[in-house]
């Protein structure tokens, strides 16, 4: 796989042959053409798997991004990819093993950005996730959720959000969210 635009345009990473779904090329540049310039923001990229997301916008520079991988396998070769990709105009890069609904819990932090794209199967994922997010003030008021998940699926999105954008590329459907800041009720 290559990042498509940034500092390492065209840089190539790789990818676990098992365990991972990346965001394909055409996907990755739709969704970071909607989001406009990640310059100096903080971005979270969880359930990290390869990185994709998280690379692009450290690429087109993102102040820090966050990565969060359960599997120690992919978080080995996510840490390996982030080593060989560094750049001294790059902003800096964390990246954190373990469940990544619990983690939010104790990030202790806030993001502009939270790129989200958990396994397709994995049950209640997208309820769990905005959950977490928004009773844990992950995401700045003003933040933006880009979530990943299966086409065909249902989204389960509370009040507590917003949907700016809900679009299909092929099998795979991207719904940018905000918080609601109407009273949520």
């Amino acid at each position: 796989m290559r990042i498509t635009s940034g500092f390492l345009r065209n840089r190539r990473f790789q990818v676990p042959d098992q365990e991972v779904r990346p965001t394909m090329e055409a996907v990755r540049e739709a969704v970071f053409s909607s989001l406009g310039s990640v310059e100096g923001l903080n971005v979270l990229d969880l359930f990290a798997g390869s990185g994709a997301l998280g690379m692009e916008a450290w690429s087109r520079g993102a102040e820090s991004v966050t990565f969060v991988e359960q599997s120690a396998r992919v978080w080995r070769n996510l840490q390996r990819n982030l080593e060989e990709l560094s750049h001294p105009d790059l902003g800096k890069t964390h990246v954190f093993k373990g469940d990544a609904v619990k983690w939010l819990a104790r990030s202790g932090k806030q993001f502009d950005i939270i790129l989200a794209d958990p396994p397709y199967d994995l049950p209640d994922a997208m309820e769990n996730t905005l959950n977490g997010i928004a009773e844990h003030s992950v995401l700045t008021p003003d933040g933006i959720l880009v979530y990943e998940m299966r086409a065909k699926g249902d989204p389960v999105i509370s009040n507590h959000w917003k949907v700016l954008r809900d679009k299909r590329y092929g099998k795979t459907r991207v719904l940018i969210l905000k918080p609601n800041t109407e009273d949520a009720k």
